[in-house]
C-alpha cells in the first residue's frame, strides 16, 4: 500500500514533510487542535494528553505515520481523517475528536464523539480506494480516537448502530472495514491484533 500511496500522492510524499518511519515499542500520535495549522505528529512517551493516541509496537515493526489531513489534502479538499498507520500489511485511518472543555469520554459522550468521525474516516478511505492504494479484499481498520478508557467488550446498542451505519456506508465496494472506538492500537509482529 505504501508505493501506492506514493504513487498517488507524489508531490505531497516527497521527503518527509507528510510521512514519518517510526519503530518504536510504543508512541503516541497527536492531533493539534484546532485553528493549528500543523498536521498529526508523533511523539515519545509520556502521553501529554489522554486524547493522543497510543501505538503499542513491541514487535518494533517499521510503521509510517502519514499526515492525511492539512498535508496530503489542504483544507479546500474537504473534510478528511487526520492521519494513517500503516505497516507492510495493514492500514489504520484515525480520526481524532476531544470534547469541548474538560468533558469525560464516558458512555454516550463516546459513541456521539465518535460520530462525529465516520464522515471523514468515510470520505479519506472511499478516496484511497478510488485512487487504487486500498487493494481489493483488504481489511482496513478505522479508528475513533475519543480519548483514553477502551471499553471491552464494547458496550451495547451505541455501539453497534455506529458500527452498522459505518459498514453500510461501504456497501457495493471491495474492501472489510471496522470501526474501532479507542484510543489504543496494538501492532503485533505479523499482523493486527483485533482483540
Amino acid at each position: 500500500m505504501l508505493n501506492s500511496l506514493r504513487e498517488a500522492f507524489r508531490a505531497q510524499m516527497r521527503g518527509t514533510a507528510c510521512q514519518e518511519a517510526l519503530t518504536h515499542a510504543e508512541f503516541f500520535v497527536q492531533d493539534p487542535p484546532s485553528p493549528s495549522p500543523e498536521p498529526c505528529f508523533a511523539y515519545l512517551p509520556p502521553a501529554r494528553s489522554r486524547f493522543d493516541l497510543q501505538v503499542m509496537n513491541a514487535g518494533q515493526r517499521l510503521v509510517h505515520l502519514v499526515k492525511v489531513d492539512k498535508c496530503l489534502y489542504a483544507a479546500a479538499d474537504g473534510r478528511r481523517c487526520d492521519c494513517l498507520l500503516l505497516t507492510t500489511d495493514q492500514a489504520y485511518f484515525v480520526e481524532f475528536k476531544a470534547p469541548d472543555g474538560d468533558a469525560t469520554t464516558a458512555g454516550n459522550l463516546r459513541y456521539a464523539l465518535a460520530a462525529d468521525c465516520v464522515e471523514q474516516l468515510e470520505l479519506t478511505i472511499k478516496d484511497f480506494i478510488a485512487r487504487g492504494i486500498i487493494p481489493p479484499n483488504a481489511l482496513v481498520l478505522a479508528y475513533a480516537c475519543v480519548g483514553r478508557s477502551p471499553q471491552y467488550p464494547y458496550p451495547g446498542a451505541d455501539f453497534l448502530k455506529l458500527s452498522a451505519a459505518f459498514n453500510s456506508r461501504f456497501q457495493g465496494l471491495p474492501v472489510r472495514v471496522r470501526l474501532r472506538v479507542e484510543s489504543i492500537i496494538t501492532i503485533n509482529q505479523a499482523t493486527v491484533s483485533t482483540r
